[in-house]
C-alpha cells in the first residue's frame, strides 16, 4: 500500500464517520423537538386540570349551599307543622 492509498482509506473512513454523526446529530435534533412538544402539551394538560379542578371545586361548594338550604327550608317547613 501506498501513502495515497493509506491517505485515501483514512479519508473515506472519515467521511463514513461523518456522516454517521450527521445522522446521529438530525436524531438528536428531532428528539430534542419531541421532548420540547411533549412538555408543552404537558403543561397545558396540566393547566386544563387545575381549571377542571377548580371548577369540581367549585360545584362542590355550591351544592353544599344548596344541600344546606334545602336543610333549612325542611326545617322551616316542619316547625310551621
Amino acid at each position: 500500500m501506498t501513502n495515497n492509498d493509506i491517505k485515501t482509506i483514512k479519508f473515506e473512513e472519515l467521511k463514513t464517520i461523518q456522516k454517521k454523526f450527521e445522522v446521529s446529530i438530525k436524531v438528536l435534533e428531532k428528539n430534542i423537538a419531541e421532548n420540547v412538544t411533549n412538555k408543552l402539551k404537558l403543561e397545558e394538560i396540566k393547566k386544563d386540570l387545575r381549571e377542571a379542578n377548580k371548577k369540581f371545586t367549585d360545584a362542590e361548594r355550591r351544592l353544599d349551599d344548596l344541600k344546606i338550604e334545602l336543610d333549612n327550608n325542611q326545617h322551616a317547613l316542619d316547625s310551621k307543622d
